[in-house]
C-alpha cells in the first residue's frame, strides 16, 4: 500500500521535529503535510484495532483471552490493515487472532487452533509497545480518561526507529479527550530516543446539544506547543467527524478537516 508505507515515512520524519520552535515558511508546509499523513494513519490504525477488537471478542471464548499481551497492525496489502492479537510478553508471544481491515471494515478473520510464534517484525513492533508503556509509567504519563491508553504502533522504515503513540480512550459516544496523548520513538536496540506529549494538560471536548437539524461548525482548542497543528489534531477531526479549529502560539487560527490542513485567515485576522 504505497500512500500507507509513505504515512509511515512520515511519521518517522515528524518525530525527529523540535516541538515549539519558530517555523518560517518551508517549514510551515512540511510540517503540515507530515501531520496531515500521520495523523490519518494513527487514525486508520486506530480504527482498525476498534473494528477488530468487536470481532476478537465475538469470535473468541472468553477463556480464550487469558494471557492476552497485546495487538500490532501491520500494512498488509493494498487497502488492507493486518491486525495480530497476541498472548504473552513480545518476546515470546504466540498470535491467537488475526484481522484484516479495509475501509474501517473486517474483510477477514481467523482463530489460530495452534500456537505460532510472532515473526521477528512483529516481535520488534510488539516490544516497542511495551517499552513505550513503561516509559509512561515511568515519568508519570496518565491518560485523560478512566481507562487504559489506546496504542498506536507505526511500522518503522527499512528496520529503523518506531513510533508509539499512547492515546488518552475516548469513553462517551459526544465527548472526546484532547489531552493525555503522548509520542515515543523506541530506537532499534530499545533504546527510548525521543518522547513527547501533545498538551499541558487534560481537556475533554463535548458535542453541544443544538436544535434538531443543527450541526456545529467544528470545535476550537488552544495548542501551545508547537507553531502548527499536530497529527492529533488530523487524528481528532477524523474521530469526530469535524473541523477542528486549532489556535497557535503566533495567534493564528488553523482549521483541521480530516486530513486538510489551512490557516482560517479571516479568523486570525480578528485575533
Amino acid at each position: 500500500m504505497i500512500t500507507m508505507v509513505a504515512m509511515a515515512a512520515a511519521a518517522m520524519a515528524l518525530a525527529q521535529k523540535a516541538a515549539p520552535v519558530p517555523a518560517d515558511g518551508a517549514e510551515v508546509t512540511e510540517r503540515v503535510a507530515q501531520a496531515s499523513s500521520v495523523g490519518s494513519l494513527l487514525y486508520a490504525f486506530d480504527r482498525a484495532a476498534w473494528v477488530s477488537s468487536d470481532a476478537l471478542t465475538a469470535q473468541v471464548p472468553q477463556d480464550h483471552l487469558k494471557g492476552l499481551g497485546g495487538y500490532i497492525v501491520e500494512i498488509a496489502e493494498a487497502g488492507v490493515l493486518r491486525v495480530t492479537y497476541y498472548r504473552g510478553a513480545a518476546a515470546t508471544a504466540d498470535v491467537l487472532f488475526v484481522v484484516d481491515v479495509r475501509d474501517g471494515e473486517v474483510v477477514r478473520s481467523e482463530l489460530l487452533t495452534h500456537p505460532v510464534r510472532l515473526l521477528p517484525a512483529q516481535a520488534s513492533l510488539a516490544r516497542a509497545r511495551e517499552i513505550a508503556v513503561e516509559r509512561a509509567r515511568e515519568r508519570n504519563h496518565k491518560p485523560c480518561t478512566n481507562a487504559p491508553f489506546n496504542t498506536v504502533v507505526l511500522p518503522s522504515r527499512d528496520n529503523g526507529p518506531v513510533a508509539v503513540y499512547l492515546l488518552s480512550a475516548q469513553k462517551t459516544a459526544d465527548t472526546w479527550p484532547m489531552g493525555g496523548n503522548y509520542r515515543v520513538i523506541v530506537a532499534p536496540d530499545g533504546a527510548v530516543s525521543a518522547s513527547r506529549p501533545y498538551s499541558v494538560g487534560c481537556l475533554n471536548v463535548t458535542r453541544p446539544h443544538l436544535p434538531a437539524g443543527a450541526k456545529p461548525v467544528g470545535f476550537i482548542v488552544s495548542h501551545l506547543l508547537d507553531p502548527t497543528p499536530t497529527e492529533v489534531h488530523v487524528f481528532a477531526s477524523f474521530s469526530m467527524h469535524s473541523p477542528v479549529f486549532v489556535t497557535t502560539p503566533d495567534k493564528r487560527i488553523w482549521k483541521v478537516e480530516g486530513r486538510a490542513i489551512t490557516i482560517d485567515e479571516e479568523a486570525s485576522k480578528g485575533r
